[in-house]
């Protein structure tokens, strides 16, 4: 009697911790729903439609001008990637509506490079988001953020974000209402309007400039005021740092404030974002500065501080696409390594274009190892892990390749243009 209870007990103990097996329905996966990783492309693809059609309207130019279809297409590209390319003088050829609407993208591309599909999936569908299209949020943003995060964690901080930059452009907006002259403006549209076109402008990395110049640059008019100068800088340099950089630092700061020293921590990517920065930026300024220093063209003519000036500012608005200057008169190395600071660009998570700084480093630390026969790649006391390495590598490649065989098309198309 005992035995067999004894038996039962155990059978049933085994049906207890037997696995239950559930069977999921496998479902494909769309690559090309609102899920899908391409929403970014869809996203931007339609506010480029949405702008060009508005900027295409007889109300977005000036009277006497006829903007074509192409062109309009042309500069709604331009600022919804923060690219800042244009056929022709903004202020020019558009009217207050059509620099709004450019205003508009710019600030839109801006926010949409720093979030990714965080941005573009919120936009449309706000809270009524789905586990898919949290993680996908998830995913666009922790690659680049101190810690991973919780899907259920990923739209607040996209908010998080879109906040942080809305506060920094208002402030640089302030900024400039303070410090602009209506001399330095020279247009009809007042202090406030440009305050807030080049505040937008200058922290997104998108370049447009709507100031009447004379000095062959997109923003020469201001080159000799050092406050505006300087509020443009900071802005540009927060737009490329991106947002767990600053995060980060505000985080570690409070902690300080705090006396909280032995909680100080700064992570592998703030290390790389902070050294490659300050690097970049001091070679970019020494190799202009040492460069343009006798061209009459440039800089030759000015004092050694707005020689300074000038050289960092160049430095720094190589994620921006903001000029001093006509950049048809520097030297052709100045040229060459103004193109490749605008190759290497900014941080992960910013505005800013270009492989990344992350990118680069990773890159070069790996050269290093291999020249000196290490088998690890050591960064700040951090094995890099090969899968990264191999990433960066490929970032790499890829980039030179789309940069030549562009290179080539525009050159069949304009074959007497000189390069």
């Amino acid at each position: 009697m005992n035995l067999d209870g004894n038996v039962t007990h155990k059978v049933k103990r085994s049906l207890e911790l037997k696995p239950e097996i559930i069977k999921l329905e496998n479902k494909k996966r769309s690559g090309r729903g609102i899920n899908s990783p391409l929403v970014i492309f869809y996203g931007l693809i339609l506010f480029i439609l949405l702008g060009t059609l508005l900027l295409f309207l007889p109300i977005s130019s000036k009277e006497n001008q006829s903007i074509s279809l192409v062109d309009s297409f042309f500069v709604a590209t331009s600022a919804v990637t923060v690219t800042g390319l244009t056929p022709f003088q903004s202020e020019d050829a558009w009217n207050q509506f059509g620099l709004t609407i450019i205003m508009i993208l710019s600030f839109i591309g801006g926010i949409g490079f720093m979030m990714g599909a965080g941005f573009i999936i919120y936009i449309f569908f706000g809270k009524r988001l789905n586990l898919e299209q949290k993680i996908l949020i998830n995913e666009s943003l922790s690659d680049s953020t101190p810690s991973k995060i919780a899907p259920g964690s990923s739209i607040k901080l996209v908010l998080n974000i879109f906040l942080m930059s809305v506060i920094f452009q208002i402030i640089g907006f302030i900024s400039f209402l303070f410090f602009w002259d209506q001399k330095i403006v020279g247009n009809d549209y007042g202090i406030v309007f440009n305050a807030l076109f080049h505040s937008i402008s200058a922290f997104n990395g998108a370049g447009f400039d709507i100031l009447l110049d004379n000095h062959g640059g997109s923003v020469g008019v201001i080159s000799y005021d050092s406050a505006i100068l300087n509020i443009t800088m900071v802005l540009i340099v927060l737009g490329s740092i991106g947002y767990p950089f600053i995060l980060e630092l505000f985080a570690n700061a409070k902690l300080f404030i705090q006396s909280k020293y032995k909680d100080i921590f700064f992570t592998l990517n703030f290390k790389v974002i902070i050294f490659g920065t300050t690097i970049i930026m001091i070679l970019g300024a020494l190799q202009f500065l040492f460069s343009e220093w006798t061209n009459l063209a440039t800089i030759g003519n000015v004092s050694i501080k707005e020689k300074i000036i000038h050289s960092i500012f160049h430095s720094i608005t190589r994620t921006a696409g903001f000029s001093l200057l006509d950049y048809n008169s520097i030297h052709n190395s100045t040229s060459i390594t103004t193109i490749a600071l605008m190759f290497i660009g900014g941080s992960s998570l910013s505005v800013a274009g270009g492989i990344k700084i992350g990118t680069l480093s990773i890159i070069t630390v790996s050269l290093i190892s291999t020249i000196i026969g290490k088998e690890e790649v050591v960064l700040f006391k951090r094995t890099v892990n090969r899968d990264i390495i191999r990433r960066s590598l490929i970032i790499f490649i890829f980039s030179i390749i789309i940069i030549i065989f562009s290179f080539m098309i525009i050159s069949s198309f304009e074959p007497d243009t000189i390069f």
